[in-house]
């Protein structure tokens, strides 16, 4: 499946046709599309050689390559990193064209050596031939912060980096075309924009019936995907899932998580550290504005969405899910608890909402930069400014029945904590507005009201 990634193929094959030798780092959230893509764009190339990277010793991967599966190449019972690339150049007869090569999840190979980036950029400098190099990788934060480090001068050779980000919600509506829209809310809080989960659900079914089936039945193909997830990168499971269940049910400071788990504060430091190398785990940081005595630090949350889900759901109820029928479970746990758990979703689509808004200048401000203000007293949900440090602000709800004009009141408050002066107000809500609200827009011309159906 491939949708919303016009841009994308876009960008690959701007690639392909520039001149000399290109290396580009592809890099997203498992699951998020990149291997797809990329066969995607290999489906106009008339030959490439495209290597599957496993968790294993060089000499075991090497060995694999030669000796397991269809190859294109020939190579040695154990070839080195050496003898791949010379046996990559005398497979590639034309000089003029540009050959492409993958190599899906490229950071197992940097794991214990740099061997493997020493032998490819030789072989790319000492090669009469022109290539297209692809290296993929899911470890997000690994390539932002520390690829460059492990791989030192060599990192000169990249002449890309390029992050494959999940889907819209605009997307996810499209391919659930058959949803309510408080169904596709929903839906998309709990599977995010990645496709690979999307595939799991079934189209002609209402959400309900599809987390009961696809989700909470005994052979449910997502019952246990988010615990694998997690499990199939990391070791020392019990360890995470502590942290993953701490931070699921509330606990986003490292001083909560200290006083919930009892490890030591270095020991959830690096713990979360790899959480956040796989992009599981984030850092919430506040704008930067005058107030920011005000704000609240170090609050960490579960930034992958059905891994949010799992733990907040699944993980913690696993005895439970094994003796309740699926339906009985839903009822009890997710059904009373899902509005407030898709609460913390619901500000994302207002921003894809701002976001396509501010590209066709339809706000009333261009923004340059847009984020949360994370207070201690409370959060404004986004804080845009533009060049000329002109400010919108926005408060999302989706929890309450109805927004009022003492939440106005409340953002209005964050912002003076914030000490910041808004020129607008943006002001979402999916439940629609009482009347002094909506009587507050005719007299203050600032404020603008968006209710589901704008959305």
């Amino acid at each position: 499946m491939l949708i919303g990634r016009d841009s994308e193929i876009n960008v690959l094959n701007e690639y392909k046709r520039r001149s000399g030798n290109q290396v580009m780092i592809m890099y997203g959230l498992k699951g998020v599309g990149k291997t797809t893509l990329t066969r995607e764009f290999l489906k106009d190339v008339e030959d490439s050689l495209f290597f599957e990277c496993k968790q294993l010793f060089e000499r075991e991967q090497l060995y694999h390559w030669a000796n397991i599966g269809e190859r294109k190449i020939d190579l040695p019972k154990y070839p080195s990193f050496t003898d791949l690339f010379s046996a990559i150049d005398d497979y590639y007869v034309d000089s003029e064209s540009k050959n492409i090569l993958v190599f899906d999840e490229f950071q197992y190979l940097l794991k214990y050596s740099n061997e493997f980036t020493n032998a490819l950029f030789d072989f790319l400098a000492n090669s009469e031939k022109k290539y297209f190099v692809i290296l993929i990788s899911s470890s997000i934060e690994w390539v932002e912060n520390s690829m460059v480090k492990k791989i030192g001068q060599r990192a000169r050779g990249i002449t890309g980096f390029f992050k494959v980000k999940e889907l819209t919600f605009s997307d996810f509506r499209t391919y659930f075309n058959h949803f309510r829209y408080d169904e596709c809310i929903n839906g998309y809080a709990i599977l995010g924009g990645i496709p690979k989960l999307w595939r799991y659900f079934d189209k002609e079914m209402g959400l309900k019936d599809n987390i009961i089936k696809n989700i909470l039945d005994e052979n449910a193909p997502l019952l246990t995907y988010g615990e694998d997830f997690v499990a199939d990168e990391l070791r020392e499971t019990s360890v995470y899932n502590t942290i993953l269940c701490s931070i699921a049910g509330g606990m986003k400071k490292l001083n909560d998580l200290f006083a919930h788990t009892e490890f030591s504060r270095a020991k959830i430091s690096v713990y979360i550290k790899n959480l956040m190398e796989l992009g599981f785990v984030c850092k919430a940081f506040s704008v930067d504005t005058e107030g920011r005595s005000n704000t609240k630090k170090g609050v960490y949350d579960i930034c992958c969405n059905f891994v949010d889900f799992s733990y907040r759901f699944l993980y913690p109820y696993k005895e439970e899910l094994q003796y309740k029928d699926s339906v009985t479970f839903f009822n009890e746990h997710i059904k009373p608890n899902l509005t407030e758990y898709t609460s913390r979703y619901f500000p994302l689509i207002c921003k894809e909402y701002l976001d396509t808004q501010n590209s066709f200048s339809n706000l009333p401000i261009k923004y340059e930069r847009i984020g949360s203000w994370i207070g201690k007293a409370g959060t404004i949900d986004f804080v845009c400014r533009d060049a000329n440090n002109h400010i919108l602000i926005a408060l999302c709800n989706w929890e309450k029945p109805m927004m009022r004009f003492d939440d106005y009141e409340w953002l209005i408050y964050c912002a003076k904590q914030a000490k910041i002066k808004p020129d607008y107000v943006y002001l979402f809500s999916a439940g629609g507005f009482d009347e002094q609200l909506n009587f507050a827009v005719s007299s203050k011309k600032n404020i603008k009201l968006i209710s589901l159906d704008e959305l």
